[in-house]
């Protein structure tokens, strides 16, 4: 038994004629005949019984059909798993990323990516850069975006793209009129600062260090979205990342350029010994061009709160 006779039994029952199910298969009649012949003799049974013109199927082929009919499905689906992954359009597919590249940049990437794969499964993971390395490395996720690149051997990183930070303010601040803050500007003030976990706290400290600098450390968070709550409550002012200052839309803040320059790179983290996929592979394809626009519109200012508040007006004599 095999699966060309499977085949001619199968088009000789949805056609209802040896001829037809020939020309279904793109072969003679008489070969559907032998076809039919080897396969009733594997079977052990007579799957046909001639009624005039026509064959009429046994109960068994009819049994048999129901069963063959089954394993077409299954062929079928098969069939169109395989073309689905040859156009990157069905798997599953993990992420991880830095908490703010997850929030405010990965949704639009995504989304741009998977509209047009319905069957394709998506598991998206917040983690920080530390964590995002480990995942990436044992293979719990794909790929990861991290303001870090990784330190170990089973990992690559590319280098995506640097961005510089930035000044947040409350409105209404005594610098809020300035278009861009020196941190000698920030002289005694209340700084909002990321905690210890976060690389660019101790960029952020060397530079007001180095300087010699004083401000009043008062309050200290986890993630830069945290420090966005409390420089909108007035608590102080902060330097943060760019991601996390995108599409700002909060009035009670505040956002300038910052110098010197407090640089936040965005690396691409792979592991080295997985397999070739397609799907993870056009994923990142798209996720750098997508990086790229982003990048830009972020060095042209886009997406910040650029617009300044009138200057206070002089008290009158």
């Amino acid at each position: 038994m095999n699966v060309r006779q499977i085949e001619a039994f199968r088009a000789v029952m949805t056609t209802g004629s040896v001829t037809r199910a020939g020309e279904r298969m793109s072969i003679s009649q008489p070969a559907v005949s032998q076809l039919i012949a080897l396969f009733e003799r594997h079977c052990g049974f007579r799957l046909f019984e001639r009624q005039g013109s026509k064959l009429a199927p046994t109960r068994e082929a009819q049994a048999l059909f129901a069963e063959v009919e089954r394993m077409f499905v299954g062929v079928g689906q098969i069939a169109r798993v395989a073309t689905a992954l040859r156009d990157q359009s069905w798997g599953a597919l993990s992420i991880a990323a830095f908490p703010a590249i997850a929030r405010r940049v990965v949704p639009d990437i995504l989304w741009g990516f998977c509209k047009d794969r319905p069957d394709t499964r998506f598991r998206i993971e917040s983690m920080r850069s530390r964590s995002l390395i480990d995942a990436v490395a044992t293979q719990h996720v794909d790929v990861g975006f991290s303001f870090l690149p990784s330190d170990r051997p089973e990992v690559e990183s590319t280098h995506l793209h640097r961005l510089r930070g930035l000044c947040i303010l409350p409105a209404g601040h005594r610098l809020a009129t300035r278009r861009s803050i020196e941190a000698h500007d920030l002289t005694d003030e209340d700084f909002i600062s990321l905690g210890p976990q976060d690389h660019s706290r101790f960029v952020i400290d060397r530079i007001f260090e180095e300087r010699k600098i004083q401000r009043r450390l008062r309050i200290e968070v986890g993630q830069s979205e945290t420090a966005f709550s409390f420089v909108a409550a007035g608590a102080g002012v902060a330097v943060v990342d760019p991601i996390s200052a995108y599409n700002n839309t909060n009035p009670a803040v505040i956002i300038r350029p910052f110098s010197p320059a407090v640089e936040f790179d965005i690396w691409l983290i792979r592991p080295k010994a997985a397999r070739s996929f397609n799907l993870v592979d056009s994923f990142v394809a798209h996720a750098l061009a997508e990086l790229e626009r982003f990048a830009d519109h972020v060095a042209d200012g886009h997406g910040m709160s650029d617009e300044m508040p009138a200057p206070a007006e002089a008290p009158r004599a």
